[in-house]
């Protein structure tokens, strides 16, 4: 179900993209004011609503919603700061996904990946982020695209796709980008917020600038907004200009405080990545001294990973100094005890595995693996000439 529904998400941008290409400026609605002005949402702009509100209970019950209690509300905090008329209706939920991606709903919901969580430095950037995607509720964009998108049905650009959910919807969020005339004024406007709320403005291009810089040196081609290079160059552009000349300073620039409330976040997500087998985006993240000293003192036992699933020549060999690092700097962490024990297995060291492998249970004897690790320890025993 958690893949299905991930799958869902991921191929719905790329699929329904073709709409932007037809999609034609239609005209403008007045923005919500507060959360009062909401009692003007009816009859097509309440069924775009009603089908985003089925969206969220699909990703709830999909699994794919990273449930950190702590994260969450930190992030809603940034988004009430930066929109406090509509605190309790925009709502923001964190997207278990290695991607740089987020984007917003006609209702209200607004989703940040954990991968982008993850890239950015500081809250003033996280607050430059949520001002945009905050701005295309308020400005109620979803809807007039919705108007677009009905009237190019008739065309066969959204009819006859079996998902989930109405083709529209996908149409009308975010994902993939609105026109650029939206796309700057919620730059324009989630900048004037961002300034409001105290936030250092200068933090605002950088949020773009790290985005080019990570997606050129992984060479990721992504769906959705953060796909498009001249898109994220636009943001760029429209937030330096926004910024020249305005003082320095302001809050939510402490790269410290923010790594704080992240680190639990990066970590799941270096995990997520390695799980799906993006080793070498693991290497490049992990090869960047800034990168590394966002994560914790056992950062090199994910480099070890990096390396064990990449397996190219020699990979091995930098696995087991990477493991004998990371114990190093963290000796009470259990998984580079395991993972090194067998690699020492596999290597035919069996003293250096029993040793390894006794301490990993040492540190987590109640570890889920138990059973498996216990065999490995009876092999080790075994080929080193001690009791089975």
């Amino acid at each position: 179900m958690r893949r299905n529904n991930l799958l869902f998400v991921r191929c719905a941008g790329a699929v329904f993209a073709l709409c932007w290409s037809l999609a034609a400026a239609s005209a403008k609605v007045t923005p919500f004011a507060d959360v009062s002005a909401l009692g003007q949402v009816s009859g097509d702009e309440r069924r775009v609503w009603d089908e985003g509100d089925e969206f969220t209970r699909t990703l709830a019950r999909g699994g794919v919603i990273y449930d950190d209690a702590a994260t969450t509300a930190y992030v809603q905090n940034v988004a009430d700061q930066l929109f406090p008329e509509f605190k309790g209706h925009i709502q923001v939920a964190i997207v278990k996904s290695a991607q740089l991606n987020a984007f917003a709903l006609p209702n209200g919901r607004i989703y940040v990946n954990q991968g982008l969580l993850a890239r950015l430095q500081n809250e003033a950037q996280l607050a430059t982020l949520l001002g945009h995607e905050g701005t295309h509720f308020t400005n109620r964009h979803g809807y007039q695209s919705e108007k677009t998108a009905k009237d190019n049905a008739a065309f066969g650009v959204l009819g006859g796709m079996v998902v989930p959910l109405l083709p529209e919807l996908i149409a009308v969020s975010s994902m993939y980008g609105f026109s650029r005339e939206m796309e700057t004024e919620a730059d324009v406007q989630g900048y004037a917020r961002l300034k409001k709320a105290g936030y250092d403005v200068h933090e605002a291009p950088r949020v773009f600038e790290h985005l080019i810089a990570e997606i050129k040196a992984e060479d990721i081609k992504e769906p959705f907004f953060f796909a498009t290079h001249p898109k994220l160059a636009d943001r760029v552009e429209n937030m330096k200009k926004l910024s020249a000349g305005a003082p320095y300073g302001g809050k939510g620039t402490s790269t410290a405080e923010y790594t704080d409330v992240m680190m639990k976040t990066r970590v799941d997500n270096l995990e997520l990545m390695l799980s799906m087998g993006r080793a070498k985006s693991a290497l490049i993240m992990l090869g960047d001294p800034d990168r590394r000293a966002e994560l914790p003192a056992q950062v090199d036992y994910y480099l070890g990973e990096a390396y064990r699933l990449r397996g190219q020549e020699g990979d091995i060999r930098l696995a087991e100094q990477a493991y004998v690092k990371a114990i190093e700097a963290a000796p009470e962490f259990a998984p580079s005890y395991r993972a090194l024990g067998v690699l020492r297995l596999k290597a035919n060291h069996y003293v250096d595995a029993q040793t390894y492998l006794d301490r990993y249970l040492e540190l987590a004897p109640n570890a889920p693996d138990r059973k498996y690790v216990e065999s490995y320890l009876k092999i080790a025993r075994k080929k080193a000439g001690g009791q089975p």
